[in-house]
This record gives structure tokens, sequence and C-alpha cells, in this order.
């Protein structure tokens, strides 16, 4: 009975504090459970504000190689950027002949005229220059180099050192791509067109232009041998447009005794529209080692009328007489009259043309002579 007594107790006992420990825990859950949700808000909180994204990187530059054709929008450069500031411009000058001449024979020949290569440019801009030509097509000749010099450019005059063409002769001095005819005429193949080594000052403004220089006086690519040297002064007057007067002197100075080379020169030109007109006269006076002296002289005079701005028909009479002298001494003369005709047609001005012509040489004592040239041209 006791023992049942004690079994019972214990049986209370577990059964009490069973009780006491769910009553505390479940407290313990709803005090959890308050404080969780007056701490929890009845709104959701407004997002914090993201800073500002980083600019971003430019994608890098995709490389393309240059087309093949040249759009209208993205010409070709016309020149080459060198050094730090200044400027490249190659240019070329290419003739081609079929040639025929008939004397005490006929002979035809094809023939390679010009071939000239040409770099020319700025090394400081509206300051110092350069230009450099070779002619390939001088292979018998001393020297290929035809032009090299450095200018110094200002206001009023243009300081130019080197080799370059002496002033004589306005065919003579002026580009061979640009003359009326295939070849010169005789008076400026014999009194001028000739380059020399020296020093010039030259400057064109609206009404006037001249060409002041010093030379050895010994021809392309020769040093001097003496202090003598040949000077010439050169005057252009720009009256109205495409009209040039110009005048000429050109002398050897300091030591003539061994050698002296003298010419004087009046030359007019006027080109109004399609007509064209030009003409020169040249006196000459050449003496080497102290011996007489040689005096000649000689003239021409062309005019040319262009079609439809691309064909042009054209005329010239040209007379010389390389020494006066030799009519005076024994009654015989060596002058030559030259009458051409001609037809030039610019498929691109001078860049691209093609030249007819046909002259007549009536010497005094030798049989005339007659020459066909068929030329074309390529330059820029």
């Amino acid at each position: 009975m006791q023992n049942w007594k004690s079994l019972l107790c214990s049986t209370a006992m577990v059964v009490l504090c069973s009780a006491m420990t769910a009553s505390a825990q479940n407290e313990g859950e709803q005090e959890v459970s308050e404080t969780s949700f007056e701490n929890f808000p009845s709104e959701p909180p407004e997002p914090a504000e993201a800073p500002a994204p980083l600019p971003a990187k430019p994608p890098p530059p995709v490389l393309t190689s240059s087309p093949a054709v040249a759009s209208d929008d993205q010409p070709w450069p016309r020149q080459m950027r060198v050094g730090t500031e200044g400027f490249f411009r190659p240019g070329i000058l290419l003739q081609g002949w079929f040639f025929a001449e008939r004397a005490e024979k006929t002979t035809t020949t094809f023939r390679m005229r010009r071939a000239e290569l040409r770099a020319r440019g700025e090394i400081v801009p509206e300051w110092v220059g350069y230009s450099v030509m070779v002619d390939a097509s001088r292979r018998g000749s001393t020297s290929l180099l035809q032009d090299l010099f450095i200018t110094v450019k200002s206001p009023y005059a243009d300081v130019s050192l080197g080799q370059f063409k002496t002033p004589v002769s306005w065919e003579g001095y002026n580009s061979s791509s640009r003359i009326l005819f295939p070849e010169r005429s005789l008076v400026s193949r014999e009194f001028g067109n000739w380059r020399d080594l020296g020093i010039r000052l030259s400057k064109s403004f609206q009404h006037f232009g001249y060409f002041a220089g010093v030379f050895n006086g010994t021809g392309t690519d020769v040093l001097d041998v003496d202090n003598a040297k040949d000077a010439a002064l050169r005057l252009e007057a720009y009256l109205t447009e495409g009209l040039v007067i110009a005048g000429l002197a050109y002398m050897t100075v300091g030591n003539r005794r061994a050698a002296a080379k003298d010419r004087y020169e009046v030359d007019l030109r006027f080109e109004r529209g399609p007509f064209l007109f030009q003409s020169e006269y040249i006196r000459a006076r050449n003496r080497q080692d102290s011996a007489l002296a040689v005096n000649g002289h000689g003239f021409y005079g062309a005019v040319a009328w262009t079609f439809w701005e691309v064909l042009q028909p054209c005329f010239r009479v040209g007379y010389m007489d390389p020494d006066i002298r030799v009519k005076s001494a024994s009654g015989k003369s060596n002058r030559v009259w030259q009458v051409d005709a001609g037809l030039n047609y610019y498929v691109k001005k001078h860049e691209m043309k093609f030249q007819l012509a046909y002259g007549r040489f009536q010497h005094k004592t030798l049989k005339p002579s007659n020459e066909f040239i068929l030329a074309g041209q390529v330059a820029f």
C-alpha cells in the first residue's frame, strides 16, 4: 500500500513538472513572437539610392584597310606629310616619240624623249622648300641629275641655292610639258635651255616679276675652275590679263679673257580664251680661249587656237644664224629658216595629251630637211 502511494506521488510530481515546463516554453515563444512583430516595419523600406555608374570606356577602334578606289568624299591626297611640319609631292613627265626625218636619206625611230621624276615640297611650310629632279632618258649624258635646290621663301624674294635652269629663252626656262610643239624652237635650243649651278632670287607679283641669278657658267653638274661667273637678270611685266612682256640680260662677269658667254633677249606672250601668240628674239655672243667672239641671233613667232578646249592647231616660223661673221667672211652662211605646223589633242590638258608636228628646215647652203614627230605625254 505504501509502495502504491509512493508511485502515485512520483507520477504526480512528473506531470506537474511537465506542465510547468510547457507553460514556460509557451511564454518564451510568445515573447519572441511579440518582439519580432514589433520590430518588423508595417511597410517595406525604400531601397537605398544606388551609386552612379562609371562612364563606359569607348570600344577600341577597328582598323580597316584603305579603300581600293577613293570616293568623292575621301579623295586621294595630293601630297604626303614628312618631317615635323613639311610635305612631299611627287611628279613625273613621260614623253614617248615616233620620229621620222628626211634629209640626205630617210630615218625613222621610236624614242623615249623624256622620263623625268621629280620630288618637291616644303620642309618648313611657307618658308623652306626643296626640289630634286632626274631624267632617266638621259642615259648618254654625264649626269641624270637635272634639278637639285633648296629655297628660302619670303614675301619679296624666293632665294634658291643649287642647280636649276637659267632664265634664257621663255621656251627654254619653262617646263617642257607645256611647250606648244613637241620640241622647242631652234633659237631656244641653240642659245638657251641649259642648267647650271648657282644662286637665284625670283618672285612674281600681280603686275611684275623678276629673276636674278649668279652661276658657275660651266653647265650641268660641273664645278667652276676660275673666278669668272655668269650673271642673269630677267624682268617681266604683266600689263593685262594673259599678256607677258619680258627682257633679259645674261653675261659673264669677272675674268672674261678666258671665256665669255652673253645673251640678250626680248619676248612676248599673249594668251586669252582660245587664242595664243608667243615670240622671242635672242642675241648671243660666245668667246672661248681668247679666240674671236662668235655672234649669233635668232627669233621665232608662234600662233595657236584651241577648239572645244581639246583640239589645238598651231603654226610657228623661226630663224637662226649661229655665227653672223661666217656670212661676211666667206660669202656662205649657216643660217636656217624653220617652219612648223602642228596639232595638239588635250585628253586631260597637259596631264595627258598627244602632239603631231611637221617641221621643215630651209638651210642657206645645205639641202632642206623635213621631220615628223608623233608624241604622247603623261605629266603631273
